[in-house]
């Protein structure tokens, strides 16, 4: 079965932190006190739309590196529309997939829209450009800790 936002894997080396640290606190920082708005005005945190493939992956891979400090924290994010079943229990999952620039490596994040949507009639297609917004969380499932955004809004 296919999942996103698994905390599994490695850390960036120093060098690779400092810069992706300084690519995104530059943007972030020019934001001010405002930030870029959610649904409603909601306050976005870290928008990731606005960043090619590669940095988007990156912040990204960050985030799940070190998850704790984000939870809590509206992310947005834009990428590939993805859901599959787990054929044990028939929870279906939804996620956004992020790719980065040479097509190699692809990261999701789950999410769980705070409004109830039926499925597929009110989702994209699979495969889809989507952009989605939510608070960051994080919660364990058999025994693996992964990553989600929760209260969520297709945007």
């Amino acid at each position: 079965m296919k999942r996103w936002g698994t905390t599994r894997g490695g850390r960036l080396s120093a060098p690779a932190a400092l810069i992706l640290t300084l690519c995104l606190a530059l943007p972030l920082a020019a934001w001010g006190a405002s930030g870029p708005q959610g649904r409603k005005g909601v306050k976005v945190d870290l928008d990731l739309t606005g960043f090619n493939g590669l940095m988007a992956y990156s912040g990204l891979f960050n985030i799940f590196s070190d998850p704790d400090p984000w939870v809590g924290k509206v992310i947005k994010i834009k990428g590939r529309f993805e859901t599959d079943q787990d054929p044990e229990t028939g929870v279906r999952y939804f996620g956004v997939s992020i790719v980065d620039d040479s097509a190699c490596c692809a990261l999701g994040l789950d999410f769980v829209l705070r409004e109830r949507y039926r499925y597929p009639e009110d989702y994209p297609a699979e495969g889809a450009d989507v952009t989605v917004a939510g608070k960051f969380d994080i919660y364990q499932e058999g025994g693996d800790m992964f990553c989600r955004l929760v209260d969520a809004d297709l945007l």
